[in-house]
C-alpha cells in the first residue's frame, strides 16, 4: 500500500507526465490555511508548555552566561553603539551579531532579569516547532506527516540544552531563519520561479547565518531537494538548481571565513592525525544517533573518545554511516528517509567537519534532529499503514507517536531540569565527563551556595591549570572566612594569569581585586585598580561607581 510520504519506492512518471504536477501532489492539498494555522498553533502551545519550566530558571553563572549576558556591557540596550559594536566586531571568538542583538531587545524591556530572556527563548523555541510543522508539511504535502514529525521536534531531548543554557541562543534564532529560508526557497522553485519570494529565502539565509553560522552547508540540502523533485514528477534543471544556490554559497563563505578568524580551534592530538580525526568524528556520529534515540541520556560536556581496541573499526565504519544511508535512500527513492538524512547530515556537517573546542555537544543536533524526527514519524505512518481500515491506521498512528512522545517528553523534561540547579548539573556532568570546566563549575555553584570547604577543595585540585576562574573563586572564600592575605594572593594569581581574556574580563578583574584590596584596608590600591578597569573597559560601570564614590575621576 503507498502511502502519501513516499516511504516505498516511487514508480517512475510516464514520459508524457514528468513535466506535469499532478492534482493530488500540488503543495497546499493538505489542509486549509485555517486549518494548517490552528496547528501550527496547538505545536506552538505543546512546545511551550513542555519547556515552560525553565522560565524559573536564573542564569547560568557557571558557565558563559556572565560573558555573553551579565557582565557583557555590549548588550545594555539596543543602541546604535552596541548594534555597531556587534556587526563591526567579533565578540567570545565569534562573529554572530544577530545573537548580541537578540539579547539587546531583552535588556530594552528586562534589564537583567532572567524571566525576560527566558521568555524570548521559550518563544523561540516554540516557534521553530510551529514553523517545523510547515515545513515538513510542505516538502511532504502531508499534514499528519508534519504534525508527528513537529511534535516529536518539540518534546525531543536534543532541545534541552539550546533553551536551557540562556548562551545558545544562538541555535534557536538561527533555525527559525533556518527554516524559513528553506520554506521559502521550496516556494520560490517549485513550480515557477518567483524572484520576491527567493530573495526573501536568501535575506532569510543571510539573517541565519548572523545568528549562528553552522547553518553555512544548507545549500546542499536545497540541492538534494531539487534532486527529489523529479521522483513526483517534477522536472530538474542542473544548470539551474546549481546557478540558483551561488548567492547562499558566496554568503555562506563570506561568513564562515569571519568566523574562522574569529574562533578559537581545539587543540588536541587528534586533529592533526587525519585518520584519528575521522575515527574521532565517527564516534560522535555513533553518540549521536544514540542521543537522537531518545534513549541515550545526553550530558553538557564529552569526553574525547578512546581509540583503542575495537574502536578503529567502528569508528570508521561510524564515518561511513551517513553516506550508506543516503546511498540508500536515494537508491530506492524513499524521499523521506532521503531528505530526512539529508537533513540531519548536511547540517551536521559543521560540527563534524571543523575542530571545534567541543568534539561533539547536544546542543549540535538542535537543528539537525528535526531530520531524525520527520523519518520517525514517516516511518510511523508507514506502520500504521500497514493496517487495512480506516480507523485502525487512526489508532495505530496516534498510538505509534505516543510512544516516543511520552519517551521524548519525560526525558526532556527530567533533564531539563537540571539546568535549572548549577549544582545538581555539574555533579550530574562529572559522573559523564572528567572534563576540568566541570569540576569548577561545581565548586563555583557550591562556592554560591556557601558551601566553602568543599568549593575550596575543588579549587585546591585545579590550581595546576593556572586559571583565573579558579584564582578568583579561592580568593572569594579566603575573603568570606576572613583569610584576606591569602585573598590578596590569590587575586594577584588571577591578574598574572589572565592571558586570553578580553579586555572587558580583564577589567572585571581588576574590579574584583580592588575589592579585595579594599577588605584589607589597603583603598589607594583597590582606587589603582579601578582606574586601571576604566581604562581597559570605558563601559565598565562597576570601576567608574566605585571611583565616584572615592571622589576620584576615571583616568582614561
Amino acid at each position: 500500500m503507498a502511502t502519501p510520504i513516499s516511504i516505498v519506492p516511487r514508480k517512475r512518471p510516464a514520459p508524457a507526465e514528468s513535466g506535469a504536477i499532478p492534482e493530488g501532489d500540488r503543495p497546499h492539498r493538505s489542509g486549509s490555511r485555517f486549518q494548517l494555522a490552528l496547528i501550527a498553533v496547538l505545536v506552538f502551545v505543546v512546545a511551550a508548555i513542555v519547556h515552560a519550566q525553565t522560565l524559573s530558571f536564573k542564569f547560568l553563572t557557571t558557565w558563559d552566561d556572565p560573558g555573553y549576558i551579565a557582565t557583557n556591557p555590549w548588550i545594555r540596550g539596543l543602541t546604535l553603539e552596541n548594534i555597531r559594536f556587534a556587526f563591526t566586531k567579533p565578540y567570545f571568538a565569534n562573529y554572530l551579531p544577530l545573537h548580541l542583538v537578540s539579547y539587546m531587545v531583552d535588556y530594552q524591556f528586562w534589564g537583567l532579569n532572567p524571566f525576560g530572556y527566558r521568555l524570548q527563548s521559550l518563544f523561540l523555541v516554540a516557534l521553530n516547532a510551529s514553523l517545523a510543522f510547515l515545513l515538513v508539511r510542505r516538502l511532504f504535502k502531508s499534514v499528519a506527516l508534519g504534525v508527528i514529525a513537529a511534535l516529536l521536534y518539540a518534546v525531543h531531548p536534543a532541545q534541552v540544552e539550546a533553551i536551557a543554557w540562556m548562551s545558545i541562543r544562538k541555535d534557536l534564532l538561527s533555525t527559525v531563519f533556518l527554516l524559513l529560508t528553506v520554506i521559502l526557497y521550496d516556494e520560490a522553485t517549485r513550480d515557477r520561479f518567483r524572484p520576491g519570494v527567493y530573495a526573501a529565502s536568501v535575506v532569510m539565509f543571510v539573517l541565519g547565518l548572523l545568528s549562528k553560522v553552522s547553518i553555512s552547508t544548507l545549500p546542499l540540502f536545497l540541492f538534494v531537494l531539487d534532486l527529489t523533485r523529479p521522483w513526483d514528477g517534477r522536472a530538474f534543471r542542473w544548470k539551474s538548481s546549481i546557478a540558483n544556490k551561488i548567492p547562499y554559497l558566496v554568503f555562506a563563505a563570506l561568513l564562515v571565513y569571519v568566523n574562522n578568524q574569529a574562533q578559537v580551534k581545539t587543540g588536541s592530538p587528534y586533529t592533526h592525525q587525519p585518520l584519528q580525526y575521522v575515527m574521532v568524528k565517527g564516534e560522535a556520529i555513533w553518540r549521536y544517533l544514540g542521543l537522537l534515540t531518545g534513549l541515550v541520556p545526553g550530558a553538557p560536556m564529552y569526553d574525547p573518545p578512546w581509540l583503542g581496541g575495537l574502536h578503529p573499526p567502528i569508528d570508521l565504519a561510524g564515518a561511513l554511516v551517513p553516506f550508506v544511508i543516503l546511498g540508500f535512500a536515494y537508491w530506492r527513492r524513499l524521499r523521506a528517509l532521503t531528505l530526512g538524512a539529508a537533513w540531519l547530515f548536511i547540517l551536521l556537517i559543521p560540527a563534524l567537519a571543523f575542530p571545534l573546542m567541543t568534539y561533539m555537544a547536544d546542543r549540535y543536533l538542535y537543528a539537525p534532529s528535526l531530520g531524525f524526527c520527520w523519518i520517525l514519524a514517516a516511518g510511523i505512518l508507514w506502520l500504521a499503514g500497514r493496517v487495512r481500515s480506516d480507523g485502525g491506521r487512526r489508532a495505530a498512528a496516534v498510538v505509534l507517536t505516543v510512544i516516543p512522545f511520552t519517551i521524548f517528553t519525560v526525558r526532556t523534561v527530567r533533564y531539563e531540569a537540571l539546568w535549572g540547579n548549577p549544582e545538581a548539573l555539574w555533579r550530574y556532568t562529572i559522573k559523564h565527563s572528567k572534563d576540568v570546566r566541570a569540576q569548577s563549575s561545581l565548586a563555583q555553584a557550591l562556592l554560591m551556595k556557601r558551601q566553602y570547604a568543599e568549593a575550596e577543595q575543588i579549587y585546591q585540585s585545579l590550581l595546576g591549570y593556572k586559571s583565573p576562574d579558579v584564582y578568583v573563586g579561592l580568593a572569594t572564600i579566603y575573603v568570606s572566612t576572613g583569610r584576606f592575605d591569602e585573598a590578596q594572593e590569590a587575586a594577584d594569581n588571577a591578574i598574572l594569569h589572565w592571558a586570553g581574556k578580553r579586555d572587558n574580563e580583564k577589567a572585571g578583574l581588576l574590579c574584583f581585586r580592588a575589592l579585595v584590596e579594599l577588605a584589607r584596608d589597603d583603598k589607594d590600591a583597590a582606587i589603582r585598580d579601578w582606574q586601571a578597569a576604566a581604562r581597559l573597559d570605558p563601559k565598565n560601570d562597576e570601576s567608574r561607581e566605585h571611583l565616584r564614590r572615592a571622589g576620584v575621576a576615571p583616568s582614561y
